[in-house]
């Protein structure tokens, strides 16, 4: 019985082993072993339906809770629906409004273009129509010049290859436009400085008559002095 087990027991225990039955011990052992089985099994049996029970428990509050806060929610989201939809309505019509506006402004616009641009075609169109009547009078002056030569100058005609518009009358010839223009320069600039010796001259002229006149009135000086110092000599002598 004891073959392959250590067990520490008391002298007395090991006397009330060995008067024991063996068969009564094993008997004992084995609804022993049983009961510690069955009371197990109901045991965990017990704890699961505890736990499960207690899960249901809290998972209920937890569904309630959601629940409410669900609720909650749906609320607040409602109000926040009808302040968007009302604030929605209200940039509606803004937008209504500037649209309106904005169309307002757009046909002002095109009418005001629409009247520059009318304007600027009138002033073009006058603008070219004074360039036309300027050129036209140009050549009808040309023209009528050509006419009265050839009236009052029977012998010459006008389709004379000596006609020539690049040509002009200066100091009694007929001379290229760009050597009148040159002539003219260099006697402007000749002219002007004619003018500057004429108004030289006067000057230095005017300063000769007053080193002149102060010549003479030194010379009167000298003289009066030396009329004094004979006067003085002569009273002396007498």
């Amino acid at each position: 019985m004891r073959k392959g087990l250590e067990l520490k027991l008391s002298d007395e225990e090991v006397v009330v082993v060995e008067a024991a039955d063996p068969g009564l011990t094993m008997r004992a052992m084995s609804e022993y072993l049983a009961r510690g089985m069955v009371l197990s099994r109901r045991v965990v049996t017990l704890l699961q339906e505890e736990l499960a029970a207690g899960d249901k428990k809290k998972l209920a509050e937890e569904v309630a809770a959601l629940k409410v806060q669900r609720d909650r929610e749906q609320v607040a989201w409602a109000d926040e629906k009808m302040k968007l939809e009302v604030e929605v309505k209200k940039f509606k019509g803004s937008v209504v409004g500037l649209e309106k506006k904005l169309k307002a402004k757009q046909m002002e616009l095109d009418g005001v273009n629409a009247a520059k641009e009318a304007a600027v075609e009138e002033a073009a169109s006058e603008v070219f129509s004074l360039q036309q009547a300027v050129y036209n009078e140009h050549v009808n002056g040309f023209q009528k010049a050509l006419r009265q030569a050839e009236s009052l100058y029977r012998e010459v005609s006008v389709t004379d290859c000596r006609f020539n518009v690049n040509l002009d009358v200066y100091d009694d010839r007929m001379l290229d436009v760009a050597e009148i223009s040159q002539l003219k320069a260099e006697k402007e600039a000749a002219t002007t400085a004619n003018e500057d010796t004429v108004v030289t001259t006067p000057a230095a002229t005017m300063v000769d008559r007053v080193v002149g006149q102060v010549e003479v009135v030194d010379e009167d000086v000298e003289g009066a002095k030396e009329d004094a110092a004979g006067e003085e000599v002569d009273e002396v002598e007498e």
